[in-house]
């Protein structure tokens, strides 16, 4: 396990009895190394962008490793310093085209909880980075909420990008909205950004991915504009090049909360074009995460399941799917502390693996390349990240997996 120091705070999920409350995000006091995330980078390494704040100053940084063990020296994404901010829920994203061109996106602070979304391109395997852009149109005027970015490339090397938006956000509003900006010409530029989807929870974490046949599939998680505040998870699907979505509700668990979950939905496609989406649910007799499957693109989902029989309360949920249909998922757990795990989940038959704890570990993200497997959280009390190497394909395809 190898290890890069930083800061981390675990914000257990709390109901409030004075109405909603808006905390987009945990942000952590102190220098220190933040919100990893981690992904394959299609050869047979992978690539890990962070968060370094040093005097108060948050800065992207990347790193790149060839094989899952080391990684070298970071680089810094953003080229205008201190042009990013600390949000645990809300790490910067990173996506690797077809001909390896490397994109990174990431929300600035201009204000408290109040930024742009900024993007940079790397056309030499992330050694150096373009002069960021932001996408968002209102870049300029007053700072409004947008974050909670995602990132996705296509087949074909178009980039999307989509976000929380609280640019039409009025006082009485519960939710936000998601818009999209896409770039048809690597990165370079973007087209005019525009509204998605409304009525969105706007503290939770999106997940854009796009399939094999070019289509957009967003999960969220939402907020009705009146009646309960029920916090259901969304899929929306474009199959119009994002001109238009349809939302399917993937369990309608009817959470009620008058706060902010900060916890928001994974989903993974497996190689027939299922999908799985994992959520946390804070309400019932067993809160924890579950997940449910869709044989359909989407269009409907079966009934829920328990990720863990053993779950305390799992939370942010990481998920990357593997070639034999079989999906790597990571999360935290929080009772009287936190710890991390990862796992391999069979959609057909339950949790297969269940790895020790990794205590005082949390926000834990996953990417798989090859037969390597490797986990990037951050440990709490020392101020680190945390990177942990697994050989995912002996596990997975062991005929004794025990959950």
């Amino acid at each position: 396990m190898r290890r890069i120091f930083m800061l981390g705070l675990l914000l257990v999920c709390g109901v409030s009895a004075f109405g909603q409350t808006h905390q987009h995000g945990t942000v952590t006091n102190g220098d220190g190394q933040f919100n990893p995330f981690i992904v394959a980078d299609k050869r047979a390494g992978f690539y890990l962008v962070f968060i370094e704040r040093i005097n108060n100053v948050s800065n992207v940084m990347l790193r790149h490793s060839a094989d899952g063990k080391t990684f070298s020296k970071p680089v810094r994404v953003n080229d205008r310093e201190g042009d990013a901010t600390v949000r645990n829920e809300n790490p910067p994203k990173i996506a690797v085209a077809p001909n390896g061109d490397v994109y990174v996106c990431w929300a600035n602070e201009r204000g408290r909880w109040k930024g742009n979304i900024r993007f940079a391109r790397s056309v030499n395997g992330g050694k150096s980075f373009s002069p960021a852009i932001t996408l968002n149109s209102d870049g300029d005027a007053e700072p409004v909420g947008h974050a909670f970015q995602s990132l996705a490339v296509d087949a074909k090397g178009k980039v999307h990008v989509a976000w929380i938006d609280e640019r039409n956000k009025r006082k009485e509003d519960r939710g936000a909205e998601i818009w999209l900006a896409i770039s048809e010409d690597g990165g370079k530029s973007f087209s005019a950004d525009r509204r998605i989807l409304a009525d969105v929870c706007e503290c939770c974490r999106t997940n854009l991915q796009v399939d094999a046949t070019g289509s957009l599939y967003l999960s969220y998680r939402t907020v009705p504009r009146s009646g309960p505040m029920y916090r259901d998870i969304i899929l929306a699907r474009s199959l119009d090049g994002g001109r238009t979505f349809t939302n399917t509700i993937a369990s309608e668990d009817k959470w009620e909360i008058a706060g902010c979950p900060v916890a928001g939905p994974s989903f993974s496609f497996d190689a027939t074009g299922n999908l799985t989406t994992i959520w946390f649910l804070g309400d019932g007799a067993r809160p924890g995460l579950y997940y449910a499957t869709s044989t359909n693109k989407g269009e409907s989902f079966a009934p829920r399941q328990s990720l863990n029989p053993q779950q305390k309360l799992g939370k942010h949920t990481h998920t990357v799917s593997l070639p034999n249909g079989n999906i790597l998922v990571a999360w935290d757990e929080a009772t009287d502390k936190t710890a991390s795990f990862w796992g391999v989940l069979d959609p057909r038959k339950g949790l297969l693996h269940r790895s020790p704890a990794q205590d005082g570990v949390a926000y834990p993200v996953i990417a798989a390349n090859g037969q390597t497997a490797v986990i990037a959280g951050m440990r709490l009390a020392k101020r680190e990240i945390v990177l942990l190497t697994e050989n995912w394909k002996s596990i997975s395809n062991s005929p004794t997996a025990q959950r």
